[in-house]
């Protein structure tokens, strides 16, 4: 399974979405009515499945797919 399709099945399970209702631009709290909590587990579960450390400053610029997917990418070049 691709990077991508794993961040993707994680934050899928942690907001309660339904398959296909993921996009790379929607907002995880506004379009997804997500919470601060939920991407602190979002990002954890990354971080303990797929062995990515994620900067906790930047928890806040991650609010949708593709912002997350950035991040994941970059730390994961350096680790």
């Amino acid at each position: 399974m691709e990077l991508r399709d794993q961040v993707a099945a994680i934050v899928t399970e942690e907001l309660e979405l339904e398959d296909g209702e993921l996009t790379d631009e929607g907002h995880f709290v506004d379009e997804y009515e997500s919470d601060s909590l939920t991407l602190i587990t979002v990002v954890s579960r990354i971080e303990k499945e797929l062995g990515v450390v994620v900067p906790k400053e930047e928890l806040e610029s991650l609010v949708t797919l593709r912002a997350l997917m950035l991040a994941v990418e970059g730390c994961a070049a350096h680790a």
